[in-house]
Protein backbone atom coordinates (compact mmCIF):
# COMPACT_ATOMS: atom_id res chain seq x y z
CA UNK A 1 0.00 0.00 0.00
CA UNK A 2 2.77 2.56 0.62
CA UNK A 3 4.46 1.96 -2.32
CA UNK A 4 1.06 2.75 -4.48
CA UNK A 5 0.71 5.22 -2.00
CA UNK A 6 4.38 7.18 -3.45
CA UNK A 7 4.58 5.59 -7.36
CA UNK A 8 1.15 7.99 -7.22
CA UNK A 9 2.54 10.76 -5.53
CA UNK A 10 5.46 10.64 -8.15
CA UNK A 11 3.09 10.76 -10.86
CA UNK A 12 1.07 13.41 -10.16
CA UNK A 13 4.62 15.53 -8.85
CA UNK A 14 6.16 14.50 -12.37
CA UNK A 15 2.43 15.51 -13.98
CA UNK A 16 2.76 19.08 -11.96
CA UNK A 17 6.20 20.07 -13.61
CA UNK A 18 5.48 18.58 -16.95
CA UNK A 19 2.42 21.20 -16.81
CA UNK A 20 4.55 23.61 -15.32
CA UNK A 21 7.48 22.76 -18.08
CA UNK A 22 5.01 23.44 -21.05
CA UNK A 23 3.10 26.72 -19.68
CA UNK A 24 7.05 28.46 -19.75
CA UNK A 25 7.17 30.28 -22.86
CA UNK A 26 9.74 28.68 -25.41
CA UNK A 27 12.58 31.22 -26.56
CA UNK A 28 12.16 31.69 -30.39
CA UNK A 29 15.71 32.13 -30.61
CA UNK A 30 17.98 28.78 -30.40
CA UNK A 31 20.71 31.24 -28.81
CA UNK A 32 19.30 32.87 -25.78
CA UNK A 33 17.95 30.89 -23.08
CA UNK A 34 13.89 30.87 -22.66
CA UNK A 35 14.65 32.60 -19.17
CA UNK A 36 16.42 34.95 -20.35
CA UNK A 37 14.26 35.52 -23.59
CA UNK A 38 11.68 36.52 -20.80
CA UNK A 39 13.62 38.96 -19.16
CA UNK A 40 14.63 40.95 -22.03
CA UNK A 41 11.03 40.76 -23.28
CA UNK A 42 9.15 41.50 -20.18
CA UNK A 43 11.92 42.38 -17.39
CA UNK A 44 12.33 40.80 -13.62
CA UNK A 45 15.65 39.64 -13.43
CA UNK A 46 16.37 39.38 -9.90
CA UNK A 47 19.93 39.19 -10.29
CA UNK A 48 20.33 42.44 -12.06
CA UNK A 49 18.56 44.19 -9.04
CA UNK A 50 19.23 41.98 -5.92
CA UNK A 51 21.85 44.35 -4.59
CA UNK A 52 19.11 47.18 -4.11
CA UNK A 53 16.77 44.76 -2.25
CA UNK A 54 19.09 43.28 0.38
CA UNK A 55 19.91 46.69 1.03
CA UNK A 56 16.36 47.91 1.39
CA UNK A 57 15.99 49.91 -1.57
CA UNK A 58 13.09 49.01 -2.82
CA UNK A 59 11.72 48.90 -6.58
CA UNK A 60 9.12 50.81 -7.39
CA UNK A 61 7.03 48.15 -8.46
CA UNK A 62 7.03 46.45 -4.77
CA UNK A 63 5.89 49.94 -2.84
CA UNK A 64 3.20 50.90 -5.75
CA UNK A 65 1.78 47.33 -4.02
CA UNK A 66 2.41 48.29 -0.75
CA UNK A 67 0.93 51.62 -1.04
CA UNK A 68 -1.69 51.51 1.69
CA UNK A 69 0.93 49.78 4.40
CA UNK A 70 3.20 52.46 3.81
CA UNK A 71 0.74 54.99 4.26
CA UNK A 72 2.17 56.79 0.34
CA UNK A 73 0.89 60.45 -0.03
CA UNK A 74 -1.08 61.23 -3.26
CA UNK A 75 2.22 62.55 -4.56
CA UNK A 76 4.59 59.99 -3.75
CA UNK A 77 2.51 57.21 -4.97
CA UNK A 78 2.58 59.50 -8.70
CA UNK A 79 6.19 59.97 -8.60
CA UNK A 80 6.93 56.44 -7.67
CA UNK A 81 4.64 55.49 -10.42
CA UNK A 82 6.69 57.72 -13.42
CA UNK A 83 9.89 55.76 -12.23
CA UNK A 84 7.99 52.52 -12.48
CA UNK A 85 7.04 53.33 -15.99
CA UNK A 86 10.31 54.47 -17.19
CA UNK A 87 12.14 51.15 -15.47
CA UNK A 88 9.34 49.17 -17.74
CA UNK A 89 10.28 51.21 -20.76
CA UNK A 90 13.52 50.85 -20.31
CA UNK A 91 13.98 47.48 -19.59
CA UNK A 92 12.00 46.69 -22.98
CA UNK A 93 13.74 49.41 -24.96
CA UNK A 94 17.41 47.48 -23.38
CA UNK A 95 15.90 44.29 -23.61
CA UNK A 96 14.88 44.74 -27.40
CA UNK A 97 18.68 46.27 -28.31
CA UNK A 98 20.16 43.27 -26.44
CA UNK A 99 17.93 40.39 -28.60
CA UNK A 100 19.19 42.04 -31.56
CA UNK A 101 22.34 42.52 -30.92
CA UNK A 102 22.82 38.53 -29.93
CA UNK A 103 21.26 37.81 -33.10
CA UNK A 104 23.90 40.10 -35.27
CA UNK A 105 26.47 38.15 -33.12
CA UNK A 106 25.10 34.95 -33.79
CA UNK A 107 24.53 35.33 -37.57
CA UNK A 108 28.26 36.03 -38.09
CA UNK A 109 28.84 32.81 -36.02
CA UNK A 110 26.23 30.86 -38.18
CA UNK A 111 27.07 32.30 -41.55
CA UNK A 112 31.28 31.51 -40.12
CA UNK A 113 31.67 35.42 -41.22
CA UNK A 114 32.91 36.17 -37.22
CA UNK A 115 36.85 37.08 -36.77
CA UNK A 116 38.26 38.61 -33.72
CA UNK A 117 37.64 42.53 -34.19
CA UNK A 118 33.72 42.05 -34.79
CA UNK A 119 33.54 39.08 -31.57
CA UNK A 120 35.10 42.20 -29.30
CA UNK A 121 32.95 44.35 -30.59
CA UNK A 122 29.54 42.78 -29.87
CA UNK A 123 30.92 41.17 -27.02
CA UNK A 124 31.95 44.49 -25.64
CA UNK A 125 28.43 45.96 -27.07
CA UNK A 126 26.26 43.16 -25.67
CA UNK A 127 27.96 43.58 -21.99
CA UNK A 128 27.47 47.62 -22.36
CA UNK A 129 23.78 47.33 -22.66
CA UNK A 130 23.77 44.36 -20.26
CA UNK A 131 25.51 46.81 -17.72
CA UNK A 132 22.94 49.71 -19.05
CA UNK A 133 19.97 47.33 -18.19
CA UNK A 134 21.17 46.79 -14.69
CA UNK A 135 21.85 50.26 -13.94
CA UNK A 136 18.13 51.22 -15.14
CA UNK A 137 17.15 48.87 -12.25
CA UNK A 138 19.43 50.06 -9.64
CA UNK A 139 18.71 53.64 -10.54
CA UNK A 140 14.72 52.88 -10.10
CA UNK A 141 15.73 51.13 -6.30
CA UNK A 142 17.81 54.20 -5.65
CA UNK A 143 15.13 57.14 -6.58
CA UNK A 144 12.33 55.35 -5.39
CA UNK A 145 14.18 55.18 -1.93
CA UNK A 146 14.65 58.44 -2.58
CA UNK A 147 10.98 59.46 -2.17
CA UNK A 148 10.03 57.07 1.32
CA UNK A 149 10.66 58.99 5.01
CA UNK A 150 13.01 56.85 6.84
CA UNK A 151 9.39 55.40 9.08
CA UNK A 152 8.52 54.14 5.47
CA UNK A 153 11.70 52.80 4.31
CA UNK A 154 11.88 50.74 7.71
CA UNK A 155 7.94 49.68 7.52
CA UNK A 156 8.83 47.96 3.75
CA UNK A 157 11.82 46.61 5.37
CA UNK A 158 10.14 45.31 8.14
CA UNK A 159 6.95 43.80 5.89
CA UNK A 160 9.89 42.22 3.47
CA UNK A 161 11.53 40.23 6.31
CA UNK A 162 8.31 38.99 7.38
CA UNK A 163 8.01 37.33 4.59
CA UNK A 164 11.13 35.56 4.73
Amino acid sequence: MKNVILGLLAMVCSQLLFAQDSLQQVSPLKFISSQNYQYYKNGGNADLYLIAEVNNYPSPGSVLQLAKELSLTTDQKHQVNMIHIELNRKVKEMGGFLIKEQTKLNQLFETRKIDEGSLIYYTNKIGALEGELRNAYLRAHLRTSTLLSAQQLKKYQDINNKGK
